[in-house]
């Protein structure tokens, strides 16, 4: 798989290059791009889950943990929606945390052949304490199947 960078415009700032808080001051430069406005990331970039493509911490002045405030985040190909939070990137016990098996990216990586998790039946939750990720497959709902 090829990876290559590639220029978009900031989320934090919305291309603006200023803090979109102006918590400093109004003339303060974003955080994120330096005050140019575009950002470098590597593909294959997809929506941050966690903060929905805003590059803001969800109900916070701050930028998102999870995309570091650039509004998107790069998964590895295959990948397959985290079962463990349903894609939303939103810890199941503490709604203020990303994800503690995505990270916030509401997507995993994982190879393929797959088949579903039989110890969770893919629900990527612990079946003895629901607020956990499954231990047969750390919380993906999936794993690797054995080639035939």
């Amino acid at each position: 798989m090829n990876i290559e960078n590639i220029e978009k415009k900031c989320a934090f700032c919305d291309g603006e290059g200023l803090d979109p808080f102006g918590i400093l001051s109004p003339l303060s430069i974003c955080q994120v791009c330096g005050g140019k406005g575009k950002i470098m990331v590597s593909e294959p970039a997809i929506a941050c889950a966690f903060c929905g493509e805003s590059g803001i911490y969800p109900s916070r002045r701050l930028t998102c943990t999870a995309c570091g405030g650039k509004g998107v985040v790069t998964v590895k190909e295959p990948s397959i929606e985290c079962a463990y939070c349903g894609g939303t990137g939103i810890h199941l016990s503490e709604p203020r945390l990303t994800c503690s098996v995505c990270g916030g990216k509401g997507k995993v990586t994982m190879e393929e052949p797959r088949e579903t998790c039989k110890a969770c039946g893919g629900s990527g939750r612990s079946r003895i304490n629901s607020a956990l990720p499954c231990g047969a497959c750390g919380g993906k709902g999936m794993i690797k199947s054995e080639a035939r």
